[in-house]
């Protein structure tokens, strides 16, 4: 009795089991879990940008006295990595006369801004780099008014000595009228720069003995200055001479007083 009690016990349960699935809308959909929106992009990013570091550094062309100072900035954050869309000012000054003055710089991607000073001086250029943030238009974030200063010393330009060459004239020793037509040192009147190299060459075909002597000559009294003196020369000696300062540099021939010359240096 009680066999057959348990089974009819365990057929009921099935059958309400049954029932329950036939009633139940094969359609219906499961209710759906609560979702979690994260937070909108443009905060995150505006958070991330305002994190960022930014760090600028000067990429230089040679700066040389008297040229223009030609240069682009770089910037970089903490680990290496080059940060562009990087809004920025930039001034230059030398002497406290400002050489450069550029605003609202934007360094974008493959699209670089050059800046060109005006003629440099032989002083330190102060070069100053106000971070204005990263972005664009009014969506600006990150650092922002945070400067860094550079300094910069232009160079002199090398320039190429050249070599002139001074040559007594035929006969100068033995006659006074190259006085007159100024041709006793051929040519009489030079122009060299510092640093040039002057040859002097005693090339007198008559084998007369001469000199080139820095000074000036009252009539027939020389007065030596001093800044060279070839001493007496031989037929066909040669004196080189290279200036170090601008200035007019008169000679004469300590034998033949009559002969001389000027040598202007710039």
């Amino acid at each position: 009795m009680n066999l057959t009690y348990g089974v009819i016990a365990v057929v009921g349960v099935l059958i309400a089991i049954s029932l329950a699935l036939i009633v139940a809308d094969p359609n219906e959909t499961p209710e759906s879990r609560e979702l979690t929106i994260p937070e909108n992009n443009i905060a995150q990013i505006e958070e991330k940008l305002n994190q960022i570091s930014v760090n600028p550094s000067l990429l230089t062309s040679t700066s040389n006295v008297g040229e223009a100072l030609v240069f682009e900035v770089e910037f970089m954050d903490d680990d290496g990595n080059i940060v562009d869309h990087v809004n920025y000012d930039v001034f230059a000054t030398q002497n406290s006369d400002s050489i450069l003055s550029e605003t609202a710089a934007h360094r974008h991607p493959g699209k670089y801004p050059v800046h060109e000073s005006s003629a440099l001086g032989d002083s330190v250029i102060d070069i100053t780099v106000v971070v204005q943030g990263l972005g664009h238009g009014e969506d600006i974030y990150g650092p922002k008014g945070i400067e860094t200063a550079f300094t910069l010393t232009p160079a002199v330009a090398a320039q190429t000595a050249t070599s002139t060459e001074i040559r007594t004239a035929d006969n100068s020793g033995m006659s006074m009228d190259c006085q007159e037509s100024l041709d006793c040192y051929t040519p009489s009147i030079v122009t060299v720069s510092v640093g040039d190299a002057v040859t002097m060459i005693n090339s007198d075909s008559t084998a007369a003995m001469h000199s080139f002597t820095a000074g000036t000559v009252d009539g027939f009294t020389p007065s030596p200055s001093g800044t060279f003196d070839t001493g007496i020369m031989s037929a066909d000696d040669i004196f080189e001479w290279t200036p170090e300062s601008a200035g007019e540099v008169p000679y004469y021939c300590l034998l033949h007083t009559w002969m001389q010359g000027t040598i202007i240096v710039e």
